[in-house]
């Protein structure tokens, strides 16, 4: 169970490391000419973040000494910041609305990233458990 625990957190640290800046690093954000320089500095050094921390993470689960409670910590609060602008006032989750789709009335975004926060607590859940006598 430990290593489909590993391979759990794997993918919730790659996609914090991936789908942001797949999402992100066009003209939507990065290139968008309606932001100014010094937001797409911002959107660029966030991006950073989430890949070097994600890297960090990847190699917490995958050393010989894991620390699966740091790795877990990396998705959780790299997701986990999706929801954080929502309590700011003036803030949106898409530019224009209906630009994000939405599941059950939920912005797709804001579903994913609990999907993956989820995904990082499941995966950090099977590398910690102990079995049972007799499983």
């Amino acid at each position: 169970m430990v290593r489909a625990g590993k391979i759990t957190l794997t993918v919730a640290l790659l996609a914090a490391m991936l789908g942001p800046a797949v999402v992100d690093f066009n003209e939507s954000h990065v290139f968008n000419p309606a932001w100014p320089p010094h937001a797409r500095f911002h959107a660029v050094m966030l991006l950073a973040v989430g890949i070097g921390m994600s890297i960090v993470g990847l190699w917490l689960v995958w050393r010989r000494s894991p620390s699966y409670g740091v790795a877990t910590a990396v998705p959780v609060v790299v997701w986990g910041a999706f929801f954080v602008p929502v309590f700011v006032p003036g803030t949106s989750v898409e530019e224009y609305p209906g630009e994000v789709g939405r599941l059950a009335g939920v912005p797709m975004n804001l579903l994913l990233a609990g999907v993956f926060i989820a995904l990082a607590l499941v995966g950090y859940w099977m590398s910690v458990r102990k079995p049972r006598a007799g499983t």
